[in-house]
């Protein structure tokens, strides 16, 4: 089996460590301007040089998101920007702006440039034209099957999302945002417009439906297929999550890293995996799945994972437990959306305790009135979060180090 790429996402210092330690050959960032996920933390200069610095001494590489369109008034503080990646020897950046491309291209030649998967790659014509730009690499468009993948022909490095959000919209390319919000994706400020609620109407009546959030897709996981993609023409394989949490990027690193290298999958990693973060989950397009198996119209939100049900409320709330809950988890009442952390936590004789188990009864403060018996899920696990915090430092080899550092430099 070939050689594949694990990338993944770091939208800070603390995500690129665990991404590192955790398994991941690349990473992609990206800085203070520019870059598609503009409410991430995201990296200043100094952190950008940094990040490199880290990343390089563990054999990693690091591909800068500079992917949003720019503007005419923009192009000389892009052009200072993509110069100073270069000259800090970022491995790649990752681009849309076609014009910019085409700039830099001339003006640093030897700076690898990723076509972002809002450039609309999605069949061998583009695809010959990015490479008759020089372009190393590019990011393929959400909508297509592996099967169209695998009919692509142009020799260049192919690369797709394999977990993490969707979009409705074709392939990042979102309007809605712009239009309605005033926020455009393109420019990095997405307003998730697809994650509210909508009415369906047709010839002037509403229709029913089974939710309210008609545009809001599941997750994309597609860790039940990596056979398939391993065996694919695809060379990166990519998580999404500038946005989410070091933690969740540990474990998602983790989790793909062994089902590429061993066809391993640690026991509860369902179970865990829908505790860090769960719209429910699909097998995208790239498996050709549609409507319900695509759609989440009920949630556009992190579900979690059903624990138990309310079956008392007045000053404090009587729940029987169907999983264990610790104090400091966080949970959601499902048919209200009342949340809360679990800062007290009673057993069936008023005791405070620091955690319970599958049957027991607790009972939590009523500091959100709850009024109503209501289905319990958690979505937060402390004490998984807290294990997720501590990892075992990458081991290199120095001589392989060395060269690697070397011929970074280099370029």
């Amino acid at each position: 089996m070939k050689k594949v790429e694990l990338l993944s996402p770091a939208g800070d210092f603390a995500a690129l460590k665990q991404a590192i330690h955790n398994g991941a050959d690349a990473i992609y960032l990206g800085g203070k301007k520019f870059g598609a996920r503009k409410f991430a933390p995201n990296f200043d200069n100094d952190e950008m040089i940094a990040a490199i610095k880290y990343a390089h001494l563990y054999g990693v590489k690091i591909y800068v998101t500079v992917n949003t369109i720019i503007y005419n008034d923009e192009i000389d503080e892009c052009l200072n920007y993509l110069t100073f990646l270069h000259q800090n020897h970022v491995d790649a950046v990752i681009m849309q702006d076609i014009g910019m491309i085409t700039l830099i291209r001339n003006l640093i030649p030897d700076l690898e440039i990723h076509a972002s998967t809002q450039t609309h790659n999605c069949n061998d014509e583009t695809l010959k034209l990015f490479k008759q730009l020089g372009i190393k690499r590019v990011v393929l468009a959400r909508e297509l099957t592996l099967d169209e993948i695998n009919n692509l022909k142009t020799d260049i490095e192919k690369e797709v999302f394999i977990h993490g959000a969707l979009c409705i919209c074709y392939s990042g390319c979102c309007l809605f945002s712009s239009l309605n919000g005033g926020r455009s994706g393109n420019r990095g400020q997405c307003a998730g417009p697809c994650r509210l609620p909508y009415k369906l109407i047709k010839n002037g009546k509403p229709v029913k439906t089974n939710g309210n959030f008609l545009l809001s897709t599941k997750e994309l996981n597609t860790s039940k297929k990596i056979k398939d993609i391993l065996n694919s023409n695809i060379q990166s394989l990519k998580i999404e999550g500038r946005m989410k949490s070091p933690e969740y990027v540990a474990f998602i690193t983790k989790m793909y890293r062994n089902l590429i290298d061993n066809n391993y999958i640690e026991e509860n990693t369902e179970e865990n995996l829908k505790k860090l973060f769960n719209r429910e989950f699909t097998e995208g397009h790239l498996f050709n799945q549609k409507n319900d198996k695509l759609m989440n119209i009920k949630s556009p939100n992190h579900i979690g994972i059903s624990i138990g049900n309310v079956i008392n409320t007045g000053k404090q709330i009587k729940i029987k437990l169907n999983k264990d809950l610790s104090q400091n988890d966080g949970i959601r009442f499902k048919m209200s959306g009342k949340g809360m952390i679990v800062n007290k936590l009673y057993n069936d004789k008023g005791l405070l305790i620091n955690k319970a188990h599958k049957g027991d009864i607790i009972y939590l403060d009523n500091k959100i009135n709850l009024k109503t018996n209501d289905e319990v899920l958690k979505t937060t696990d402390f004490l998984l979060e807290q294990s997720l915090k501590k990892y075992d430092l990458k081991k290199h080899n120095v001589g392989v180090q060395r060269k690697t550092y070397r011929r970074t430099v280099a370029g």
